[in-house]
């Protein structure tokens, strides 16, 4: 059977296939999902409309035409690779020249870019490699031998452009900022593409596709064919892989490390593959001068599979459904009473703890415990209980017949806040930066200053939590 009977006898067939001119190289999506950018073996890059057919605009050279390229994170510019050991960037959209990046001595092999778009990262044949700082066109790490001459594939930073992972015989691991050598694994490896989160890296080569869990630099084997170049879907579900020995892609559930369906078959070998910004199409490029457009859904309908898995739109967090929320300012009145409660005996000789009260004695030989040295007890009067602890004691008289089964959840501790904050449900300023774990010194009880939350404060925080959120019967 001939390669046009046989891809016509396939059950999974290309929604569409266009006629490009010259032999293709690299493709990659650009923003929007509409359009791609074309860079061919006669070192012409290319802007093509997916949805009619044609070109846009003029086509620009590159002289000292190289194979590969890497789009910008903000989809404006790509880095190409050149045979005189230049980095070349260019703005998409006049076609010239932005910056060339020199310092390699041999043909450049692979390139990419840091996730803010401040760095490149680039390859070249005599098996070392270099970081670029996109702004000032200098080199900041490098050149680090990595592989054997001729050998040097891939390369790919971290999301967090900590690390840096290079591929060809043998993969590496290195530290981003001083070149150090953070691990490494055996075999061929021709594509390197990181999880956005960090947590995964996915290798392809002449073994196969590896799966990399960075935490623990465990590595699973997806699958033993040949992979040459790889692709992650927009909400990083679907892996693609091509084959240039078989001439086909692969598509692969990563909730099981399962293969979607049957390989997806051309005329020709396939050199790259790219996502539609949607996840709702793969565009592969075939050295049959065509471009292959592939509809995701109908595939992974065909293979049985839940139409989500290549949804982008974030999943909504499940319902809880019986869940009743105490209304706001619900215990308020109960704060106001403890207070009232708390001013009276104040100016009376401490009462006789009841059965509710006896529930806090376990908690409160922990302030006892954390008695600075050296202090009175009337030092400590004050800060062996503190008023928002007190007016607990209200609170639990309050809840004392709802039977409750009590359980410790994590409450955070926040300084500063009314005695009040945690029990009125009002929610603590948000922020885009990451928190922090940081750590004090205890207070030495001098008056006015708050120190580090001890452990009996999170314990009994904890119940205060567990009283606001409590359903009520």
């Amino acid at each position: 059977m001939d390669a046009p009977t046989k891809h016509k006898s396939l059950a999974t067939i290309p929604s569409r296939k266009i006629k490009v001119n010259n032999r293709i190289g690299h493709v990659l999506h650009l923003p929007g999902g509409k359009r791609i950018i074309i860079y061919s073996w006669d070192g012409s890059f290319r802007n093509w409309d997916l949805e009619t057919g044609t070109q846009v605009g003029e086509e620009w050279k590159d002289k000292d035409f190289g194979l590969i390229m890497a789009l910008s994170p903000d989809g404006k510019k790509v880095a190409s690779g050149s045979p005189d050991g230049a980095v070349k960037l260019w703005n998409i959209d006049t076609g010239k020249i932005i910056k060339t990046l020199t310092g390699h001595t041999t043909e450049v092999r692979c390139v990419c870019w840091s996730s803010d778009g401040g760095q490149v990262a680039s390859g070249c044949q005599n098996g070392t490699f270099r970081a670029w700082d996109v702004e000032d066109g200098k080199t900041i790490l490098g050149p680090i031998k990595a592989v054997e001459p001729h050998m040097q594939w891939a390369i790919c930073y971290s999301p967090d452009a900590k690390m840096i992972a290079t591929g060809g015989n043998g993969l590496k691991i290195w530290d981003a900022n001083n070149g150090e050598s953070l691990k490494s694994f055996e075999g061929v490896f021709m594509c390197l593409v990181w999880n956005p989160d960090g947590k995964t890296l996915f290798a392809g080569g002449s073994s196969g596709i590896t799966k990399i869990d960075t935490a623990t630099w465990m590595a699973l084997d997806l699958c033993e064919n040949i992979a040459n170049t790889i692709s992650l879907s927009p909400n990083e579900r679907i892996l693609a892989s091509t084959s240039f020995v078989d001439k086909t892609a692969q598509l692969w559930n990563l909730d099981t490390n399962q293969p979607i369906g049957t390989p997806l078959h051309h005329q020709g070998s396939v050199g790259s593959a790219t996502f539609s910004v949607d996840g709702k199409f793969l565009v592969t490029g075939c050295r049959d001068d065509h471009i292959y457009t592939w509809d995701i859904s109908a595939i992974i309908k065909k293979a049985g599979l839940p139409s989500d898995i290549a949804d982008v739109t974030p999943r909504p967090a499940p319902k809880m459904t019986g869940a009743r929320r105490v209304p706001p300012g619900f215990f308020d009145g109960a704060l106001r009473e403890a207070n009232s409660r708390i001013r009276l005996s104040q100016s009376h000789a401490p009462p006789t703890p009841t059965p509710p009260q006896r529930t806090l004695s376990p908690f409160s030989s922990f302030w006892h415990r954390s008695k600075p040295h050296g202090a009175t007890e009337s030092d400590m009067q004050s800060q062996s209980r503190p008023s928002w602890t007190r007016n607990l004691s209200g609170i639990l008289r309050r809840r004392v017949r709802s039977h409750i089964q009590l359980k410790e959840v994590a409450v955070p501790y926040v300084a500063g806040k009314p005695r009040d904050y945690h029990a009125t449900g009002r929610s603590a300023a948000t922020s885009s930066r990451p928190a922090t774990a940081t750590a004090s010194p205890l207070s030495t009880g001098t008056p006015g200053t708050m120190g580090a939350p001890s452990r009996s404060h999170s314990v009994v925080a904890s119940f205060v939590r567990f009283l606001c959120c409590a359903p009520i019967t």
